[in-house]
């Protein structure tokens, strides 16, 4: 029984990224939740492991795309496993959020680079053509759909521009894809072990509520915004894509204080599944998040950084 709702649970999660493209992108960080827990509950087992393999198989049915196997178990299936296993050994936060960052990106550096020599390096191409063909539709979707009219002239100027913005798009998608491995790590993290502080008294270690980042890490973040300035377009694609890697990790620390103060304040499940319904509705909330938790660094709205006279509390 365990086994059944587990894999139901997770694949019902991952799946909705196929049919929902912006809402479902955000549920299938949380689809490794289940896993996690499994693994917990009955790592003699190793019933997430068994889980993972039944849900990307599920995926995989349901999607009837071979490709959507390796996607789940890439971005969910063995990141969930692996939470997991850290939870259970009481690991750090911050390392654990490291380890499962490092393991997402190992994996897919892995699956791309095995394909690309079995093809030859076409894989690339094709992808490329996706890319591009996506990319194409928005374009067209925007001009048709745009809140206010856009002449004809400066539509044909962004058509024309198009290949060039493609380009850019391209450039930039090392940086979101870091940024949505750490998304996905702070997720499952930050669940697995809030869900693990209300279901058992078992102490495994501090959640997000009480993780902070390396504090001099805020000028790795300074830096990003500096090298966008320079007039070196290597040098300021290279800015963007630092920044978007590491602000996700400040949107985690400015979500741990929301979630420290509404636990203080005792909420009830309304306020997170009204919380977690703006998120899905409107992603630029994460912005906000980011900025509390760049802000955290000097005002310490948690009161968890060690004072000069005390330097022995848990952060």
């Amino acid at each position: 029984m365990p086994l059944l709702l587990t894999t139901s649970t997770s694949a019902a999660l991952f799946v909705g990224v196929f049919f929902f493209p912006r809402a479902g992108y955000f549920v299938a960080m949380f689809s490794g939740v289940p896993l996690a827990l499994a693994q917990i509950a009955y790592h003699r087992y190793q019933l997430g492991v068994g889980a993972m393999v039944l849900s990307g198989l599920v995926v995989e049915l349901l999607t009837r795309n071979p490709l959507s196997l390796l996607l789940y178990i890439a971005w969910a299936g063995m990141s969930g496993v692996l939470a997991g296993e850290l939870v259970r050994r009481h690991k750090n936060f911050s390392s654990s959020i490291f380890a499962i960052s490092l393991q997402m990106i190992a994996f897919f550096s892995f699956v791309l680079g095995f394909f690309y020599f079995r093809t030859g390096g076409k894989i690339l191409d094709r992808l490329r053509q996706e890319l591009y063909h996506s990319f194409d539709q928005v374009v067209h979707l925007y001009l048709q759909n745009s809140p206010s009219p856009i002449p004809v002239v400066d539509q044909n100027l962004i058509l024309k521009m198009e290949p060039e913005l493609f380009l850019s798009f391209l450039s930039l998608i090392p940086g979101v894809f870091v940024a949505t491995v750490f998304l996905t790590a702070l997720i499952l993290m930050g669940m697995v072990k809030g869900i693990l502080s209300r279901k058992t008294a078992a102490g495994f270690g501090y959640g997000i509520d009480r993780w902070v980042l390396w504090d001099p890490m805020i000028f790795f973040l300074i830096l990003s915004l500096a090298l966008i300035a320079v007039p070196s377009h290597l040098v300021r694609i290279g800015g963007i894509n630092l920044f978007f890697s590491l602000s996700i990790l400040y949107v985690g620390q400015g979500a741990g204080v929301i979630v420290s103060y509404a636990k203080s304040r005792k909420f009830g499940r309304l306020f997170w599944i009204i919380a977690a319904s703006f998120v899905l509705l409107q992603p630029l909330i994460l912005l906000l998040l980011g900025i509390i938790g760049v802000l955290d660094v000097w005002v310490d709205f948690r009161k968890i950084r060690p004072s000069a006279d005390d330097e022995s509390t848990e952060a």
